[in-house]
């Protein structure tokens, strides 16, 4: 198995993070941006994609949904109103 390292914080670029491995998963938690993301290295059923980051924080008070069936995020107000779509399509 290969020990994977993440050294950098992968939004903001600080290398002020606090990083926790348990074998291709990857938590780190950013001290500057205070980012909290899950990576997860060569997730099975997944042969082309390298990573899988998903962001656990709630960033100021945003809320965010995804849905992996569609590849796209969607970000809710502060009130939470789902009628506003700012949808997102990740492209591989």
């Amino acid at each position: 198995m290969i020990a994977h390292h993440v050294r950098v914080c992968l939004l903001c670029g600080d290398a002020a993070i606090d990083a926790e491995t348990s074998g291709r998963v990857v938590r780190t938690a950013c001290r500057a941006c205070r980012a909290v993301l899950i990576i997860e290295f060569d997730p099975p059923g997944e042969p082309t994609l390298r990573a899988r980051i998903e962001r656990i924080d709630v960033p100021d008070g945003e809320a965010c949904e995804s849905d992996p069936d569609t590849r796209t995020a969607r970000k809710r107000d502060d009130d939470g109103d789902p009628s506003v779509d700012r949808s997102v399509r990740v492209q591989r």
